[in-house]
């Protein structure tokens, strides 16, 4: 039996479910293989390095991005945003 009242999701709701779905996983799976980083993005990336001939240890430092938890806390921001928007657009069912 089959409610009169019952509302369905619009072709909308399941794009913006699906956009959600993208934007939470493809940044964490991203983030997990260029490192993981917990700290705070970084423009540079310290490589200690031994002196060949003093053998004294010191810190040289390689021009890379490392992605930190802010962006990661953008994208699940941004997809728990978009898998709530998609609760908006619904359409009453005839």
């Amino acid at each position: 039996m089959s409610d009169p009242q019952r509302i369905r999701s619009s072709p909308f709701s399941l794009i913006l479910r699906i956009l959600a779905l993208v934007l939470i996983l493809a940044p964490t799976v991203f983030w997990i293989f260029t490192g993981g980083h917990v700290g705070f993005s970084k423009d540079r990336v310290e490589i200690p390095q031994v002196d060949p001939i003093t053998q004294i240890e010191y810190v040289d430092y390689e021009e890379r991005f490392v992605l930190g938890v802010e962006y990661l806390a953008l994208a699940y921001g941004l997809g728990v945003t978009s898998f709530g928007l998609s609760f908006v657009f619904r359409q009453k069912a005839k």
